[in-house]
């Protein structure tokens, strides 16, 4: 399990990348810091997208963070801690998915709104590496086969 953990916390910090104008995109969370004027900012779902990926981001690097203290402490994660991670990286790909697709309501001066975000290699990466730090999760520690 400590090798899933890189997979977790890299996310958070290559997301640094993307705030500033690259070639990569702006990454999951990059509208959030583009903003010039914070009044207009709260009318773009691109922001209110970009605060939801913050957070999910922030709960990776603690989760990953966790992996990797655990084991010094002695404790060893069990089937549940495992599971959560898991779900955390579910609820990573299916909320990238629809914000990418159809797009989540978001308030809007009209009202709410369904608006896609744009698609970035950075935020292809970030969604890549959670998705194999999900993967590479094992519910017996990585003795045997995955189950």
């Amino acid at each position: 399990m400590r090798r899933a953990a890189p997979f977790f916390i890299l996310p958070f910090f290559l997301q640094l990348l993307g705030l500033g104008d690259t070639p990569l995109g702006g990454g999951l969370c990059g509208e959030v810091f583009r903003a010039q004027d914070p009044a207009l900012a709260l009318k773009t779902p691109g922001f209110w997208y970009g605060l939801l990926f913050m957070v999910l981001l922030a709960l990776e690097l603690g989760y990953g963070l966790s992996l990797l203290l655990l084991p010094l402490l002695e404790v060893r994660p069990g089937k549940g801690w495992v599971r959560a991670g898991r779900y955390l990286v579910g609820t990573l790909l299916l909320l990238f998915l629809l914000t990418r697709t159809t797009g989540l309501p978001t308030p809007g001066p009209g009202g709410w709104t369904l608006e896609p975000a744009p698609l970035d290699p950075l935020s292809l990466l970030l969604v890549g590496l959670s998705l194999a730090g999900g993967l590479l999760l094992r519910e017996n520690g990585g003795h045997g086969a995955a189950s």
